[in-house]
């Protein structure tokens, strides 16, 4: 055969076999004009079930988000795609409703159709793959450790860094898995174990390093949820599935776990914390623990020991000086030999030299010292031979109790005691506790929260309160302080029934012990899981004055339980039992006539009782974050003694999975209808000075605003009815009661698509002076905020948290940038922002840049679930004291905001995944080397 005849055969066979296939591809073109409506109702019926999907997808994540986990990559951008193809096919709707009519019939146009019908049948293939594409086994993944530094301060001596040396020597021997640091209380182990933790935090030895408290009433739960909180693992149902969470992210993961204050032996591998011996498949993993007690070593295994003793003369006499101040010691020639003997009286004991050192600050009179000694000497003259050491060290203590100014402060000081060894405290509750016991009573003040601001300062001068680095609002107690206000409180130890306080396990054995409760007069009882719980608190307390009932887990009981019997306990003016669980308001409620201060916030509660008006002696009332659906008329009206109302979050409890939620409540707008005569009923209380209120209709919003010098502390804006603009009006900041109280705002307008905040007056006089925690979540129409005769970092004064969460079309947050006391920044699920930050748009922008840094206090910046994200911001936007940057989901991102002129000093850490650092563009791959150091790659796997 010639080439040529193969060659027509070829093509011929070619043709035969491409005309049918042709003649199919034509007629199916041919037929997009007059298919049109039906390849739309096919596209609309996909995309459906595709918005279906998403919704079910975004419920899945924001459950987990609610566990502390975060939005994988893959998900974030499958929501992103949805969201665009979404747009896409809404053009095609737009296109196909809006052909030519003529009276009253479309009219057919063949070309348009054509190219409706083409692209609504290529929107169907995208929406069916993205459907097809939705089926994640998970959708989120657990948040990494944030490893913080501990402040130590100047404070270290030599032989601290000796012992620090020791340890670091310790921690590189393989042969020490489990390492212990041992002494007496106050010695400065806790110290110590904060020197090792900065020294290995940048350590690439180790991929996670955590740091946890144990503390006297241990349980596996508490340590659990310290983690949970500190370094934001998720959430747990259980005990068993809690380790499983942290086993899972330590197992395969170098690891150095720090346990402050061990009592007892701590079951490890039930918290989560997988123990290998030595090196395991080249893993790393340390223990260092600290106890009182060198027998507790042996119980938890300890492979090395290092025993912390007190400081000798020398070493003593530079950290007495170092609290003391060099300016009072050489404020007059005898002080300095003054000072000798009182560190001599204190014998090297750590925290007793830096606790009365600070109560010496500024003495400068040698009598004031000559009296000092002659206390301290006196103290010594109660000790006898049988005395336990810790015992003979409160007396010592109670040097800087006894210089306190004032028997209230001293009061206010002894309260403290009240809450868990090792608890952070939030300041906010204290000042509140402190006004429910009536200690704050004598005092007339204007701003009682201001003033009780002003007491914690000055119990934390005195080293009295320590104020805690993981959250800046809380304070907390050393534990050796702590015992001492504890045993000041039972009478120098003597009256040990006078005060009770039980932790876990120890809830159950003391109310089996009835003779104890006859002659109690405050308890505190903090129910874990693992405690039942199941017995009623014994009449016989008929002397209790102060309760408070806190649950930590879920566990199937409620503080129904132990609390059966309210009218027997006639005595009572403080009950706390928020965190209770409770779906009602205990019965008896009404006998507790001598109550000044109720709290049933966090929990499951429906309705308030009417016989709630008979607790006419009340000064505090809190409801907050509870179920309320029904609220009797005349109840408010008659607490005339009201100092503190708080309705925050009234349906706070709605986000909280722990009972399902009564079918007969009422929904919709009707359901808040009470808080319209609700609101004219706080209107007649003439002494409250703290009001917390969450407002669920733009006309309750209204009410508020006609009601004058209205104290509103906490207040969430969460508008069941659909309105476009949500607006701040200037006669509201421009209240000076609002200026001088608002503390926390909460904005939830899911259907405004703006925000416009005014002031009425110059920029100078709109001042929200003590709001310290901004929220804005769920407005998901959000486009902007609008600004009037005002400019934001005067409005904010004292902003020091802010929070934007699932604002998906806001495009633009850069009116954060002169904020002056922002500190911790988080944006969340914000699907539009392309660039975070741009100069703000001011009159006179200039003159701001050059006179105003940007950023100036910020210290965290945390970004997740933003899928547009490219750049954070311009090169000329600075972060002069920005700690940690935490950066997860940002699959667009291209720039970090340093430039080789940025400071980066203070930078500890940046958090993110490995392929988004990688995918990362630099204009000087010497910043990129800079800046490897602080790099912790947060990939999960």
């Amino acid at each position: 055969m010639s080439f040529l005849s193969f060659l027509s055969e070829t093509v011929a066979s070619g043709i035969a076999a491409a005309v049918p296939s042709c003649i199919g591809s034509v007629s199916e073109y041919l037929a997009y004009p007059f298919k049109v409506s039906d390849n739309m109702k096919a596209l609309d019926v996909a995309t459906n079930n595709l918005v279906a999907a998403q919704a079910d997808v975004k419920n899945r994540v924001e459950s987990a988000e609610l566990q502390g986990l975060t939005q994988n990559n893959q998900v974030g951008e499958w929501l992103g795609r949805v969201e665009e193809v979404k747009g896409e096919v809404d053009e095609i709707r737009k296109r196909f409703h809006g052909r030519t009519w003529c009276l009253g019939t479309q009219l057919f146009n063949c070309w348009s159709n054509y190219w409706i019908s083409r692209d609504a049948i290529k929107g169907l293939q995208e929406v069916q793959k993205l459907c097809d594409n939705n089926k994640f086994e998970e959708v989120a993944a657990q948040l990494p450790p944030q490893v913080q530094e501990f402040p130590v301060g100047s404070e270290v001596v030599p032989k601290e860094e000796v012992d620090c040396q020791r340890i670091l020597r310790y921690i590189n021997n393989d042969q020490y898995d489990i390492i212990g640091i041992w002494g007496m209380g106050g010695v400065g182990k806790t110290h110590l174990l904060q020197l090792v933790h900065n020294s290995c935090k940048g350590s690439s030895a180790f991929d996670v390093v955590l740091f946890v408290t144990a503390s006297r009433e241990y349980s596996v739960e508490k340590i659990q949820a310290e983690l949970c909180d500190k370094y934001g693992f998720g959430r747990g149902t259980s005990v068993e599935s809690q380790a499983v969470i942290l086993s899972n992210y330590l197992s395969n993961r170098n690891f150095l776990i720090l346990v402050d204050d061990v009592w007892d032996k701590i079951d490890l591998q039930r918290v989560g914390i997988p123990i290998v011996p030595g090196l395991h498949n080249q893993f790393k993993r340390k223990i260092i623990i600290t106890t009182r007690s060198e027998s507790a070593c042996g119980m938890m295994g300890v492979k090395k020991t290092l025993r912390v003793l007190k400081l000798d003369t020398k070493d003593a006499l530079r950290l007495f000086h170092e609290n003391v101040g060099d300016e009072t010691i050489n404020s007059h020639p005898q002080i300095p030999s003054l000072a000798l003997e009182i560190v001599k009286e204190l014998d090297g004991l750590p925290l007793a030299l830096t606790t009365i050192g600070r109560s010496m600050y500024g003495k400068r009179d040698p009598n004031e010292w000559e009296h000092a000694i002659d206390l301290l000497r006196k103290s010594r003259l109660n000790e006898i031979e049988i005395m336990r050491e810790e015992e003979k060290i409160y007396y010592q203590l109670k040097f800087s109790y006894d210089s306190l100014e004032s028997t209230e402060l001293r009061n206010c000081f002894l309260a403290c005691c009240l809450w868990p060894e090792d608890c952070r405290i939030h300041k906010n509750d204290l000042v509140e506790c402190w006004m429910g016991l009536g200690l704050l009573d004598a005092f007339d003040a204007p701003n009682i929260y201001n003033l009780g601001y002003t007491l914690i300062g000055k119990l934390l001068s005195a080293c009295l309160l320590e104020q805690d680095i993981i959250i800046p609002d809380r304070v907390k107690m050393h534990d050796i302080i702590r015992d001492m206000a504890v045993w000041l409180a039972h009478d120098f130890g003597k009256e040990r029934n006078k005060w009770i306080m039980r932790t876990g396990a120890g809830v159950d054995q003391v109310l089996h012990e009835k003779d104890r409760w006859c002659h109690a007069e405050r308890a505190t009882l903090y129910v874990e899981e693992q405690t039942l719980a199941n017995q009623p608190i014994p009449c016989q307390a008929n002397k209790l004055l102060f309760l408070v009932v806190h649950y930590y887990k879920y566990d199937g009981t409620t503080a129904g339980t132990l609390v059966k019997h309210l009218k027997f306990f006639c005595t009572l003016t403080f009950l706390d039992l928020s965190r209770c669980k409770l779906i009602s308001v205990p019965q008896g409620i009404s006998s507790l006539v001598n109550l000044r201060h109720l709290d049933l916030s966090y929990n499951k509660i429906n309705s308030v009782p009417e016989e709630l008006k008979f607790c006419r002696n009340l000064r505090c009332l809190f409801l907050g974050d509870n179920c309320i659906a029904s609220f009797p008329m005349g109840v408010i009206s008659e607490l005339k003694m009201l100092l503190v109302l708080n309705l925050f979050r009234i349906d706070g409890a709605k986000d909280q999975e722990i009972f399902p939620i009564d079918p007969n409540i009422i929904h919709g707008e009707k359901k808040w209808e009470f808080l319209d005569w609700l609101i004219k009923e706080i209107k007649c209380l003439d002494n409250i000075r703290s009001l917390g209120i969450t407002l669920k209709h733009g006309t309750h919003f209204e009410s508020i605003l006609q009601l004058p010098n209205l104290p509103i502390r906490f207040l969430e804006l969460d508008f069941v009815n659909e309105i476009d603009t949500l607006l701040i009006p200037g006669s509201f900041i421009g209240d000076s009661r609002i200026q001088d109280n608002l503390y926390i705002l909460h904005l939830r307008v899911k259907s405004a698509r703006r925000i416009v905040i005014e002031c009425q007056y110059e920029s100078t006089h709109c001042h929200l002076k003590c709001l310290e925690f901004l929220r804005l979540s769920g407005m998901e129409m959000l486009e902007e905020i609008i600004w009037q005769n005002l400019v934001p970092h005067d409005l904010f004064l004292r902003l020091y948290i802010l929070r934007i969460e699932y604002c998906r079309n806001l495009k633009d947050v850069s009116w954060t940038l002169y904020l002056p006391c922002l500190t911790s920044f988080g944006i969340h699920s914000c699907d539009s922002i392309i660039r975070l930050f741009e100069h703000f748009g001011l009159a006179s922008a200039a003159e701001e840049r050059a006179v105003t840094p940007t950023f100036p206090s910020l210290k965290q910046l945390s970004l997740s679930g933003l899928p547009k994200l490219q750049i954070i911001c311009e090169q000329s936007i600075m972060f002069p004291c920005l700690e940690y940057i935490g950066i997860r989901c940002c699959p667009m991102l291209k720039k970090l905001p340093f430039q080789s002129n940025t400071a980066i000093s203070k930078l500890r850490a940046i958090h993110t995944e490995t392929d988004c650092w990688e995918r990362l563009e630099w204009e000087d791959h010497e910043i990129k080397q800079s800046l490897q150091p602080f790099m912790k790659f947060d990939d999960f796997s």
